[in-house]
């Protein structure tokens, strides 16, 4: 039997994993400047030779950071859970703590098809994981808080999401010279969540003021 504290656990465990994730992103960039310092190298020098693993840090935090805040909502709206919802946490956690390896991956070997798949796909599976669940808790409505419930834009927003990181999978692979800049086309998913919403305010129910 699912309890509530079963689900506080598995909130907490799901924080730490993305929590520790993100820590371990930086730990090359910190052996890195000791390295450096050892050198003789000055600060200036030590940015300059380290910029694509910076620019991987950069992105790689703020991508761990925005599927974290995805799950995070995702689980404000659920009172219980089941072993299929566990199960995609625990795959979707292990995205993120698998991620700073394409990471480190991209800032160190030169940037092929591999590596551009390597990194996109690991983003696409956790996002995919998160539809998933968004999906069955859409479709399991025991699990959902009654009083806030999730609605449909959020697993829209999800969806989106995905298969535009899908298209930049495939593009970044099979377009080279493009690479890592496929990944803008995920931002178009902030258009398509306007549009939606749009069309769902123009479906709802006018109501009358008594």
């Amino acid at each position: 039997m699912q309890t509530t504290r079963g689900l506080d656990r598995l909130v907490f465990f799901t924080d730490a994993v993305t929590a520790i994730a993100i820590t371990l992103l930086i730990l090359p960039l910190v052996t890195s400047v000791t390295e450096a310092a050892a050198a003789g190298h000055t600060a200036a020098q030590f940015l300059g030779d380290n910029v694509d693993q910076l620019a991987a840090f950069a992105l790689s935090f703020a991508v761990i950071a925005r599927f974290w805040v995805s799950h995070h909502a995702m689980f404000e709206h659920i009172t219980s859970y089941n072993g299929q919802l566990l199960l995609l946490s625990l795959i979707w956690a292990f995205t993120i703590v698998v991620l700073p390896l394409p990471t480190e991956m991209i800032s160190q070997f030169k940037t092929t098809p591999a590596t551009i798949g390597i990194y996109i796909g690991t983003l696409t599976v956790s996002s995919l994981t998160l539809t998933v669940m968004a999906l069955l808790i859409r479709k399991h409505p025991v699990l959902e808080d009654p009083n806030n419930p999730l609605k449909g834009n959020r697993a829209f927003a999800s969806i989106s999401t995905t298969i535009l990181f899908a298209i930049a999978l495939v593009i970044g692979v099979l377009v080279p010279p493009i690479n890592f800049f496929a990944l803008l086309i995920v931002f178009l998913s902030i258009p398509a969540q306007a549009i939606y919403d749009r069309r769902a305010a123009a479906r709802a129910p006018i109501r009358t003021i008594r």
